[in-house]
């Protein structure tokens, strides 16, 4: 042990005074824990000096750490100045980190061009963040041709390397037929692949297979277990999903309760399926003013995402004064946005409510509808 204080102290002293190596050395101790506690904020301050010595791996590091605001506070203006250094002297980590900046605009004009080169120059050198970035840009058609057989092919090239969201993303082309020919057993042991990995979204997808019996027999137990594994660490989708279960007894034993702790969870996270669930629940139940409100709100923010059925339920809250103050005129709107979505109820509901508005209103409301049918149409766009 006292050897080990004096092997550390001895490399702090040569840091100190500029030795690249024990300035190296030290970074890599403390960032990775190595035989002491991990200090990723001391393992930035040596990777730093060592990039002010022009050190190209270590202008990479003290780069991603100021991207991330691992051991430094996040600064984007100071990640992109060190990954261009690293990337000046062809450091694959330096050029794929800079073209992440490109993508998302950290701190530079967002320039997929830009970014796409980036990650070609790095994903050559097998880089394997950059393979996956560089098929997902070609599968989207982000600053280059959308071509899903070269999104294909990287992300083939980074999934034999183990990355969970090349797999996923393979899993679901096949799944999706898109770009090639839909192949349920191919998507499952994609999805499968990922699923090793404990990564969240794989097991949502990998149990969504399972309840719709593709590619594997149909086993809403499997599901429930693969659920419950994504849902736990935090998946809106599969908290949904596993709220869902409960709510109608699928391989688990209904229970409304249980049902509504992870409608919760998902609707939390601004999951419209799960919003207009929950606002249901509540308003089933529903006995004073508050719990009323309470529904109101949850279907307010399903409905403001486009979430047909949410809409159609504001409109009757509108309509009747439940939860909110009676609004003819807005309720006309939300049964708008809702029958222009085929939901018949909110059709035959709007007809009742023109014989009981002044035109001035109704024009008014038919306004208001059509901007809520343009924002249901833009979430859609972006989704």
């Amino acid at each position: 042990m006292a050897k080990e204080k004096t092997d550390i102290s001895q490399l702090i002293t040569q840091a100190k005074k500029g030795n690249l190596n024990a300035q190296l050395t030290l970074a890599g101790i403390y960032d990775e824990g190595l035989g002491r506690q991990q200090d990723l904020g001391l393992a930035a301050r040596w990777f730093l000096q060592a990039a002010k010595q022009g050190f190209a791996k270590a202008q990479s590091s003290i780069g991603e750490k100021y991207l991330h605001g691992h051991g430094v506070e996040e600064d984007h203006e100071q990640a992109v100045f060190w990954l261009s250094k690293a990337a000046k002297q062809n450091d694959i980590d330096g050029m794929a980190n800079l073209a992440w900046c490109f993508q998302n605009g950290f701190s530079v004009k967002q320039d997929y061009e830009k970014a796409v080169k980036g990650y070609q120059k790095a994903a050559k050198f097998g880089h394997v963040f950059a393979q996956y970035n560089l098929g997902y840009m070609y599968a989207q058609g982000y600053g280059i041709q959308k071509d899903i057989q070269k999104a294909l092919k990287w992300y083939k090239r980074a999934a034999k390397k183990g990355n969970a969201k090349a797999q996923i993303n393979i899993g679901a082309l096949y799944a999706e037929g898109n770009g090639v020919e839909r192949n349920d057993i191919e998507a499952v042991e994609w999805y499968r692949k990922a699923a090793k990995y404990n990564y969240d979204k794989a097991l949502y997808n990998l149990a969504l297979m399972y309840i719709e019996g593709r590619g594997v027999p149909r086993d809403y137990q499997e599901a429930e277990k693969l659920l419950r594994d994504s849902a736990v660490q935090g998946y809106s989708r599969a908290q949904y999903y596993l709220g869902y279960f409960y709510l109608n007894g699928l391989a688990v034993k209904k229970d409304i309760s249980e049902s509504r702790v992870w409608f919760s969870k998902s609707a939390r996270q601004g999951y419209a399926k799960a919003q207009y669930q929950l606002a249901k629940l509540i308003l089933d139940e529903a006995k004073t003013e508050s719990d009323f409100a309470e529904a109101f709100a949850w279907f307010f923010h399903a409905g403001e995402q486009g979430h047909t059925k949410a809409q159609y339920y504001l409109g009757t809250m509108y309509a009747n004064g439940s939860g909110i103050k009676k609004s003819k005129t807005k309720a006309y709107s939300w049964f708008y946005a809702a029958a222009a979505a085929d939901e018949s109820r909110a059709s035959k509901a709007m007809k009742k409510l023109e014989k009981k508005l002044q035109a001035a209103d109704l024009a008014e409301a038919q306004k208001e509808g059509e901007s809520l049918c343009a924002t249901k149409a833009r979430d859609a766009s972006e989704d």
